[in-house]
């Protein structure tokens, strides 16, 4: 990452008077991801203080935690959780997700988010490791009554000849959705397809790598947990340091690096004219 250090990262308080803020600016969706975020100690109070802000707070996780700490995200007020279920194989699970988790223990965590009001969301990333079971997924997320999000390996942090050894088309999973789908609908949000089945699920794919049609309708900003805000997820600059202003509680500071973060913002896929 061109110019970035490492610094101290922010607390509850500031993530807070972040949403505060940017709660003034129309700024009122908050997704938190990793990393893994709830191996902080604090994720229940970052959900609180943000929730006052907010209309809606979000968090992805790869489950190992969320048993144990369901029951406190949902009195936080968190709203929805998306949890990475890519295999029901213990060993092609923590392949993809390079932890120790065992399927059963990430399944209980859904279970208990389920029970606690949280709306919950299957994260599949398909790779040729673990295509074959996309079926069972979607039996399984049929079963408890919650979304998946069918999600295209991009070249993030793997190199790109890895990549291409893991990588497979989403071709015949959307072959199969559009066979078997009661109705399809592309989202206003990325222009993600969206397939409602018989179940009542709703199954949406994601073509992160290469997708100009995904680019035209992004609309997000990421910060990093030392107060970074990066434009792209693909792009390594800009990056805009708020943390200053954060940690000051310099509300006219915090709108003006959004507002830089913003204008600085570009497709990164571009289709080409003519």
């Amino acid at each position: 990452m061109t110019g970035l250090k490492r610094m101290e990262v922010l607390t509850p308080e500031d993530y807070r008077y972040l949403a505060y803020v940017s709660s003034k600016l129309g700024i009122s969706y908050f997704k938190i991801t990793g990393g893994e975020p709830l191996i902080r100690e604090d994720i229940s109070a970052i959900v609180k203080g943000i929730r006052e802000y907010s209309k809606e707070v979000s968090l992805s996780t790869n489950g190992y935690f969320l048993k144990k700490l369901a029951g406190a995200l949902a009195d936080a007020g968190l709203d929805r959780v998306n949890v990475s279920v890519h295999s029901f194989n213990d060993e092609v699970y923590q392949a993809i997700t390079r932890t120790k988790a065992n399927v059963k223990l990430v399944l209980e965590g859904i279970e208990q988010a389920i029970e606690h009001g949280i709306r919950v969301k299957i994260n599949f990333l398909a790779m040729k490791i673990n295509i074959g079971e996309f079926e069972k997924i979607l039996e399984y997320a049929s079963s408890r009554g919650v979304d998946v999000n069918v999600i295209e390996l991009i070249p993030l942090g793997t190199p790109y000849n890895v990549y291409l050894e893991q990588r497979t088309s989403l071709d015949p999973i959307v072959e199969k959705l559009t066979q078997n789908s009661s109705s399809m609908v592309i989202s206003s949000f990325q222009n993600r397809p969206v397939y409602t089945l018989p179940s009542g699920i709703k199954a949406t794919v994601i073509r992160g790598y290469g997708n100009p049609d995904l680019c035209a309708r992004c609309s997000r900003l990421r910060l990093t947990p030392e107060g970074w805000i990066k434009t792209c997820i693909f792009m390594e600059d800009p990056f805009i340091d708020i943390s200053k202003e954060l940690k000051n509680r310099d509300e006219y500071g915090v709108v003006e690096k959004i507002k830089k973060a913003v204008s600085l913002r570009k497709p990164y896929f571009v289709r080409n004219q003519p």
